[in-house]
């Protein structure tokens, strides 16, 4: 990839960047509206996060219990957000849950149903008032994943696949596309659109335990950023138990309903179950935030075992667990040589959904002219913890309404001007870093340098000095990014190191987010954990942290809770949100290939 013989240009209605569920669902919603978008993924189709999915998703049916309605859901919403969440859109996913659900299940998704025809709704955790998680009896991802990816490819969906878009395209306050290049090829790509979706995930990438594919690297947080859009509750994040050992187990989620919730307990390296000294009443059934926070503590205070982990221990309810719900992990730890009916295993905290993203409204609209957000991408919705089954939800809901969205936006566009958008420079910047060798860290020993910076000074344990330091050593490595060498034998080497360089500048750019926002919030509230400031505030720091970028450098503001009151305009044109049929003849003709 020394120099570009070809660049790629295309000329499109709409653009959605990501083919996780909010991704595949935006391209359904813009197909409802009549509008025949471009899908692009980093990865194969479909992909991301949600291809990990276990246990499934939430919603008030009331068929565990009839006394179950949206409205005590959206009551357990803003409690488990600890009322950071924006209440319009929270009101819409307790209610447009059931229909996207229903959808979802008439797909093929295969959620378990009762003799009598009720679906089989089990416990989602605290504060759920009643047992709202629907599943399929199996990890949820496979079959979720399956029935969209089926469902897009019927209505004439042709996705492309291993692209790599490096920044998006703007005219003054418009978004009208993206650039960036196809990595097994090394070819540069232009695509100006009427409108673009945002729907790349997270960022676990910026840790080193995670449970994420490594393609999700906050690309959609970071290129939103640097285009001047507005990102919302940045600092918090869902940590969830992970296996830390033995290492080719790393990342594989023991989630705590399975064993925690079976009644296993949390040891410390001295062997002492601590929860009693941060939760004494409910103990590991507290809430995931907290069992991960004190387990966060013990490590830091060093408490940790040998290598800095937490074991678990279920000896004592190992028959129970084995036939309960966490059998999966009973078996998949047996094939690893761990028996849990006689030995303890290690564990981390470690993150498992990003809560922030892109400032949204109620139809997935940015702060930008032309720019849209939806699933893990989008923030505003989980507040400061997420609640059990949500994540899924709130990608269902959002991924469709930011594609309907979208799709009537375009409508009402010009299309761009092709050369509009400044791509030229950026592919001439791509050129250059294409061409560098040898100067610097390789690409793979930079993104490790960013992870133990991260986790170290801007991960779980948070304080004044911890996160001013850690901000300012990202500077640092920061300015190394025209010194990573990407040389390699071959294109496609060459390639995959430029992509992996261009990944790490954007989790670069999401610690400096997370790192200005936690740095600002001097109080402890659910996935947000500062050791010098351990106690909430509620009168000082009740609302969201606005993040966005000026001149350079990241600025913050402390801005009020959105409450139901805060209604946007509805986009142009017919569109609805429920459940109807989806023309089946739509072919998606302006396709990357």
């Amino acid at each position: 990839m020394n120099s570009f013989s070809e660049i790629r240009r295309i000329q499109t209605d709409m653009l959605v960047i990501g083919s996780g569920v909010a991704g595949m669902l935006a391209v359904i919603g813009a197909i409802r509206s009549g509008v025949t978008p471009i899908i692009a993924t980093k990865s194969t189709y479909a992909s991301g996060s949600s291809s990990m999915a276990r246990g499934g998703h939430s919603l008030a049916l009331g068929h565990s219990d009839p006394a179950d309605n949206p409205e005590l859901f959206f009551e357990d919403i803003q409690a488990g957000g600890e009322g950071l969440c924006n209440e319009r859109l929270i009101d819409i996913v307790s209610t447009e849950s059931i229909d996207r659900s229903a959808e979802l299940d008439e797909w093929g998704l295969g959620l378990v149903k009762l003799p009598d025809g009720r679906y089989d709704q089990v416990t989602g955790g605290f504060p759920h008032r009643y047992p709202r998680m629907v599943h399929c009896k199996r990890l949820m991802g496979k079959p979720l994943m399956a029935a969209l990816s089926y469902k897009t490819k019927e209505c004439g969906i042709d996705p492309t696949t291993h692209i790599m878009f490096v920044d998006l395209l703007k005219d003054g306050n418009k978004v009208i596309g993206a650039w960036g290049f196809l990595y097994r090829e090394g070819i540069p790509v232009v695509v100006h659109a009427k409108s673009t979706v945002i729907a790349t995930g997270g960022a676990p990438q910026l840790h080193t335990l995670n449970d994420s594919p490594p393609i999700v690297t906050g690309d959609g947080y970071a290129m939103a950023y640097r285009a001047g859009a507005e990102l919302i509750d940045m600092e918090f994040i869902d940590y969830q138990v992970l296996t830390a050992a033995p290492e080719k187990l790393a990342g594989y989620p023991c989630y705590s309903t399975g064993l925690l919730g079976g009644g296993g307990h949390l040891l410390n390296g001295l062997g002492e179950r601590f929860m009693k000294n941060y939760d004494p009443e409910r103990m590991e059934k507290t809430t995931r935030a907290l069992n991960t926070r004190a387990m966060a503590i013990e490590i830091f205070e060093g408490r940790g075992t040998e290598d800095g982990n937490i074991h678990i221990d279920i000896r004592h309810v190992f028959d129970q667990i084995n036939q309960g719900p966490g059998k999966s992990i009973v078996t998949t730890l047996a094939k690893n040589g761990i028996d849990l009916k006689t030995e303890l295993f290690e564990v981390g905290a470690a993150p498992h959904t990003y809560l922030g993203g892109v400032r949204i409204d109620e139809w997935g609209r940015s702060t930008l002219e032309g720019l849209y957000a939806g699933g893990e991408a989008a923030g505003g919705i989980h507040g400061a913890n997420r609640l059990g089954g949500l994540a899924l939800i709130d990608s269902y809901v959002f991924g469709l309404r930011s594609g309907i969205a979208a799709a009537q936006e375009s409508k009402t566009r010009e299309a761009p001007d092709p050369e509009g958008g400044n791509w030229r420079k950026g592919i001439e910047d791509l050129t250059e870093r294409a061409e560098c060798t040898g100067k610097g860290p390789s690409a793979l020993d930079w993104r490790k340098e960013v992870q133990d910076l991260v986790v170290e000074s801007i991960g779980q344990v948070r304080s004044e000095e911890r996160l001013t330091s850690g901000l300012a050593d990202l500077t640092a490595i920061k300015n190394q990014f025209d010194d990573v060498d990407n040389s390699g034998k071959t294109i496609r080497q060459r390639s995959d190191f430029l992509r992996q360089t261009y990944e790490t500048q954007n989790l670069i750019e999401v610690a400096r987010m997370l790192g200005t926002a936690a740095l600002n919030r001097k109080e402890t509230r659910g996935g947000h954990f500062r050791i010098d400031y351990p106690e909430a505030d509620e009168k000082n720091f009740l609302g969201n942290y606005v993040v966005w970028q000026e001149n350079g450098n990241c600025r913050t503001e402390l801005r009020p809770v959105p409450g139901r009151d805060a209604v946007g305009p509805p986009p142009p044109g017919e569109h609805s949100t429920s459940f109807d049929a989806l023309p089946q003849d739509k072919k998606n003709t302006e396709t990357m290939a």
